[in-house]
C-alpha cells in the first residue's frame, strides 16, 4: 500500500460518523420509535430466567404431600404404618387414617384407589399447569411484536437515510467543477453513488439491530444479576480491561485492512467498465488475454485484500468470547461456592445461572458489533469524499431573454492544468448574430477550447466573452448554457426512448418531434420502427449504428431551438446523402439561429458566412471560402490537401 493509503488508514472515523449522522438525524423519530421498541423487548429478558426459577423453586413443591391416597413428587414420606389385617374393623382403620390427616378410603378404594383430578393436583400447588403454556406463548408474543415494529421502524429510518445519501452524492456530481470529469471514472461514480450508501446503511442497521437487540437485554439481564446477587456480578466486570484492550487492537487491524480492500474494489470496477465500455476496442486488438491478466491481477488483489479483512473481522469473536469465559468461569465457580455454604435453594441458584447464560450469548452477539460499523465506516469515508467535490464556480447573477446570438472573444488566454503552453493565446474571435460560422484547423489548434469556454465548463486565464455585448461570468451558468445547443463529436445518448432523447428535459411534443426528425433524416427510419418514437436505444445508443446516432444527436439539438447552435464534427459519421439532406435542413435556420460549425471535412462548411481558421490558439485567417482560397493561405492550403 501507498504512502497515501498508509496515511488515509490512519484518518480518524469519528468525522465520517458525524457526516452519516447528518444524513440520519431527519429521521430519528423512526429510530426512536425502533430504539422504545427494542426497550419494551429488553423489558422482558429477565422474566424469563425469573420465571425459571420460580418454576423450579414453586412448581415442585407441594403444599400437600398426599391426594387422595397418591403422594405427591416433592412432598415429605408418609412415615410407614403398621399391617393392618383384612379382618380389621373399619374403625381401626378410620383411626390409622384419621391419625395420617387424610380421610380414609372405603374399603374398595383402598385396595383400587382412582387417580386424582388436574383440579385436585393443582390445588396442592403455588400455580395450575395450564398458566405455564399461557404466560410463555403470550410473553413471547409479545416479545415479537415489539422486535417486528423494531426491526421496520429502523429499516424505514435506514431506506430514508439511503435515499437523501445517494440524492446528495448525484448532487454534488450534477455540480462538481468540470475539471472533476478528468480523473472520475464513471465506474467509481456509480459505486460511490448507487453501491456504497446502501452497503455502509446495511452494516450499520444491522450493527443497530444487534446492539438494541442484544445490547439492551444484557444490560437488562444486568440489572438482574446485581439485584440477586451484587458481589458475584461485579467479580465479572474485571475482565472488561481485558476485552476492551482486545477490541481495540482487533478494530484498528479492521480499519486498515478495511482500507485496502474498499481501493481494491474500485480499482477492479474500473477495469471491468473499461472491458464494457471499449468492448469494440478489446476485440478488434485482439486484446481478450491481456484484459484477462488485468482483471486476475486486480482481482487476485480483492480476493486477498477480502480475505485479510474477514480475518481481521474472525480474530475479535473467539478472543472476545476467551476473555468473557474467564469472567464467566469465576462467577459460577463462586455460585457454587456460595450455594453449598450457604445452602440457597435451587430456584435461586438457577435463576441466576438462567441469567448469566442468557446475559453471556447476548454478549457473544455484541463482540461482533465494532467491525461492521468500522467497515461501513471505512466505505463510507470513500463515498462521501465525494461531498468534497469543488463545486463548479457560478457567480454570475443575471439572465439573459431574447438572446440574438452575438459572441465575441476578446483577447482570451487558456491554458489547461499542467500544460505547457497555451491552449488559447489572447485570441480575438467575432461570430455574428444570425450567421454561419465555421471554425476549422488542425488538432490541438483550439476549436474544443473555444467551445468549452463557451459553454463555460472553463475560464479563460485572462481576457473576456461576451454574448449580446454581456459578459458571460456575469450570468448563471443555466440561463448561459440555456442559449446554447450542441452536437458534440462525442455522440452521447441515455438509455430511454427516441422521444425522450430528443426532448431531453423539455416537454414532448410530437409534432415538433417529427420536424426534427425529418430535419435530421431520420424519421422513416423511426416510422419504420414497431414502437416508433417509443422505442428504446440502449445504453449510449446501443441499437443504432453511428450514423443514426449522430443524426439523433442533431435532432436533440434542433429540438431544444437554442438561439446558438454548435456542430462539433456532427455529420462526421453520415454517408453524402444524408449529411447534404442535414445541411439543407440547417439552411432553412440561417438568419435566424447563429451556427457554429467546427469541421475537418472543408466541403461541408464552404457555403459559410464566415470561416475562421485557427492555429497555435490563435485566428490566422478570416473570410468566406472563396476569399480564403483567393488568398491562398493556410487554409487554401488545407483544402488542396483533402483534394
Amino acid at each position: 500500500m501507498t504512502d497515501q493509503a498508509s496515511a488515509k488508514d490512519t484518518e480518524p472515523l469519528g468525522p465520517t460518523a458525524s457526516r452519516l449522522w447528518r444524513f440520519m438525524k431527519p429521521h430519528r423519530w423512526g429510530l426512536l420509535l425502533s430504539v422504545i421498541a427494542f426497550v419494551l423487548v429488553a423489558s422482558t429478558e429477565p422474566l424469563i430466567p425469573k420465571l425459571l426459577g420460580y418454576a423450579l423453586g414453586e412448581g415442585f413443591n407441594a403444599k400437600s404431600t398426599n391426594v387422595a391416597g397418591f403422594s405427591i413428587p416433592g412432598g415429605a414420606p408418609a412415615a410407614s404404618a403398621p399391617a393392618v389385617a383384612p379382618a380389621a374393623s373399619t374403625t381401626a382403620a378410620a383411626s390409622i387414617a384419621s391419625s395420617a390427616g387424610v380421610v380414609a378410603p372405603s374399603a374398595s378404594a383402598a385396595s383400587s384407589p382412582s387417580r386424582p383430578s388436574l383440579a385436585e393436583v393443582n390445588q396442592n400447588y403455588s400455580f395450575p399447569i395450564w398458566m405455564v403454556p399461557i404466560v410463555l406463548i403470550g410473553l413471547f408474543a409479545v416479545r415479537g411484536l415489539f422486535t417486528f415494529c423494531g426491526q421496520y421502524m429502523l429499516n424505514w429510518t435506514i431506506s430514508r437515510t439511503v435515499m437523501d445519501i445517494r440524492t446528495a452524492l448525484l448532487q454534488v456530481l450534477l455540480r462538481a467543477d468540470a475539471r472533476v470529469y478528468t480523473s472520475l471514472q464513471p465506474a467509481t461514480a456509480v459505486t460511490k453513488v448507487v453501491n456504497d450508501p446502501q452497503h455502509v446503511v446495511t452494516l450499520i442497521a444491522g450493527a443497530l439491530i444487534t446492539i438494541l437487540r442484544d445490547g439492551l437485554p444484557a444490560l437488562a439481564l444486568m440489572g438482574f444479576l446485581f439485584f440477586i446477587n451484587w458481589k458475584l456480578t461485579l467479580l465479572s466486570l474485571i475482565t472488561v480491561p481485558g476485552l476492551a484492550f482486545v477490541v481495540r487492537k482487533v478494530n484498528r487491524r479492521v480499519r486498515r485492512m478495511g482500507s485496502w480492500a474498499y481501493d481494491a474494489q474500485l480499482r477492479l470496477v474500473s477495469v471491468i467498465e473499461d472491458v464494457t465500455r471499449a468492448w469494440r476496442v478489446v476485440r478488434s486488438f485482439d486484446a481478450a488475454d491481456y484484459e484477462r491478466r488485468r482483471f486476475a491481477e486486480r482481482a487476485r488483489e480483492v480476493q486477498r485484500s477480502t480475505l485479510k479483512t474477514a480475518a481481521s473481522n474472525a480474530m475479535a469473536q473467539p478472543l472476545s468470547q476467551l476473555m468473557a469465559s474467564v469472567g464467566i468461569s469465576i462467577i459460577v465457580s463462586l455460585a457454587l461456592y456460595q450455594s453449598r455454604v450457604n445452602g440457597t435453594g435451587v430456584g435461586e441458584f438457577a435463576s441466576f445461572v438462567a441469567a448469566l447464560l442468557f446475559m453471556s450469548s447476548r454478549l457473544r452477539h455484541l463482540s461482533d458489533v465494532m467491525q461492521p460499523i468500522t467497515n461501513a465506516l471505512v466505505v463510507a469515508r470513500g463515498c462521501m469524499g465525494l461531498l468534497d467535490t469543488p463545486p463548479e464556480p457560478d457567480t454570475g447573477t443575471r439572465e439573459l431573454r431574447d438572446v440574438r446570438g452575438d459572441i465575441a472573444l476578446q483577447q482570451v488566454t487558456l491554458r489547461y492544468p499542467g500544460a505547457n503552453r497555451d491552449a488559447l493565446a489572447a485570441m480575438d474571435l467575432h461570430i455574428p448574430a444570425g450567421r454561419t460560422t465555421a471554425l476549422v484547423g488542425s488538432s490541438g489548434a483550439g476549436k474544443s477550447s473555444v467551445v468549452n469556454l463557451l459553454l463555460g465548463f472553463e475560464r479563460p486565464d485572462s481576457g473576456r466573452i461576451l454574448l449580446d455585448d454581456v459578459p458571460i461570468d456575469e450570468l448563471t451558468k443555466a440561463n448561459l448554457r440555456r442559449q446554447f445547443a450542441v452536437v458534440s463529436q462525442d455522440i452521447v445518448l441515455f438509455d430511454l426512448s427516441i422521444a425522450d432523447n430528443i426532448a431531453y428535459a423539455q416537454e414532448r411534443d410530437d409534432a415538433k418531434l417529427e420536424q426534427v426528425l425529418r430535419a435530421a433524416a431520420l424519421w422513416d427510419f423511426v416510422q419504420s420502427l414497431p414502437e416508433g418514437l417509443d422505442t428504446t436505444v440502449g445504453a449510449n445508443g446501443s441499437k443504432l449504428s453511428g450514423g443514426q446516432r449522430q443524426r439523433l444527436a442533431i435532432a436533440r439539438a434542433l429540438y431544444k431551438d437554442a438561439p446558438v447552435w454548435i456542430f462539433d464534427e456532427a455529420t462526421s459519421a453520415l454517408d453524402t446523402e444524408s449529411e447534404r439532406a442535414v445541411q439543407q435542413a440547417l439552411e432553412q435556420w440561417q438568419g435566424r439561429k447563429t451556427l457554429i460549425v467546427i469541421a475537418h471535412r472543408l466541403s461541408t462548411i464552404r457555403r459559410a458566412d464566415c470561416i475562421q481558421v485557427l492555429a497555435d490558439g490563435q485566428v490566422v485567417e478570416s473570410g468566406d471560402h472563396d476569399a480564403l482560397m483567393a488568398r491562398d493561405g493556410v487554409y487554401a492550403g488545407m483544402v488542396k490537401v483533402q483534394h
